[in-house]
């Protein structure tokens, strides 16, 4: 499914609150942003707070969406536009694959936020563009103050000037609103496709920089969840065998006279993105360090974890990397 959905205006791309909105949005009743300064949504594309390679933030539509859309066991494709001075209406980006949280979820990240230190630097955001923080994540105004999350790598933008004629469906749309897509004409193409780039003759980046490894990696609740659901049903089917979490940074490796299987969980929605995510880690896990007091002898098979059955491209596509590379790749699903 594909939504449209309005984003408060942010001349400094989504990364802190500008207070720029407040001034803008002078229609009644007003709005949240007009009241309180800033809107929920200014720290969505803040890419320096993710955790485990998600991007965790809020949209206004599916807070008023909340009770059909929470927790949707589908990931969904969402064009983001804003309303620009004089009211033109500038589609920002398309972000593919979003996930839409249920309540759980965003209490668990919101928690998360606040012992990572990020509410407290929102909220000094907040007074440094003089808005009001006392609604922030105040339950009377949201239903969770984060409610979506996504792929850095998902989000697709318009070029800037990507302004909406005056007899687009967006035109039509006055307040912040979870809009289902329904014709491919009711908003700008983006190719699903993942999208190519030029190469170049030289390094890109010739400064120090840090990269973080597996050891130090920050875990979603989500993962944590599938982990232990995971770890109660290996301990079922495998009732002799030695199962450990987190061994040698593997999230559960099963060890039985015969075999050693790892298991690489990763919480997403879609399944190609899960055998994306996995695949490298685990051939990693499994091949690139000799594995400490286990036999030679044993089998290794690797198995991706992933929250949702694989789709005939998917199955596809997986069948592909077996017979092709050979690969002990298998694909398990394990729902929380």
């Amino acid at each position: 499914m594909e939504y449209l959905s309005r984003i408060c205006f942010n001349s400094q791309g989504w990364r802190r609150p500008t207070g720029e909105a407040q001034l803008l949005e002078t229609s009644r009743p007003h709005s949240f942003c007009r009241r309180f300064g800033y809107g929920h949504e200014e720290w969505l594309f803040r890419f320096d707070w993710q955790i485990d390679g998600w991007q965790y933030g809020f949209l206004q539509g599916v807070n008023d969406s909340r009770p059909t859309v929470a927790g949707m066991e589908e990931a969904v494709d969402v064009t983001l536009y804003t309303c620009e001075p004089k009211s033109q209406r500038r589609y920002v980006a398309k972000i593919l694959d979003l996930e839409c949280l249920s309540y759980s979820q965003s209490e668990a990240i919101s928690s998360q936020f606040v012992a990572n230190g990020w509410m407290a630097e929102m909220q000094a955001e907040i007074v440094a563009v003089g808005g009001n923080i006392s609604a922030l994540g105040d339950p009377d105004w949201v239903s969770g103050m984060i409610n979506v999350r996504f792929r850095q790598e998902n989000v697709r933008w318009y070029p800037a000037d990507t302004y909406a004629n005056e007899d687009e469906y967006v035109v039509t749309l006055k307040r912040y609103q979870f809009n289902e897509i329904k014709t491919a004409d009711q908003a700008p193409f983006v190719d699903r496709v993942r999208v190519g780039r030029n190469g170049r003759t030289d390094a890109p980046n010739q400064n120090p920089f840090f990269r973080s490894g597996s050891a130090g990696k920050m875990c979603t609740p989500e993962h944590g969840l599938i982990q232990s659901k995971l770890l109660e049903e290996l301990n079922a089917e495998y009732p002799n065998a030695d199962i450990s979490c987190e061994k040698d940074f593997v999230d559960i490796t099963v060890e039985t006279s015969n075999e050693r299987i790892l298991f690489e969980i990763k919480s997403d929605l879609v399944p190609r993105t899960v055998l994306r995510l996995a695949v490298g880690q685990l051939l990693e896990y499994g091949f690139y360090y000799p594995p400490r007091n286990v036999d030679s002898d044993r089998v290794t098979r690797l198995v991706a974890v992933g929250r949702k059955a694989l789709s005939p491209a998917d199955q596809k596509y997986l069948r592909y990397l077996q017979q092709t590379f050979n690969l002990p790749l298998e694909y398990r699903v394990v729902t929380f």
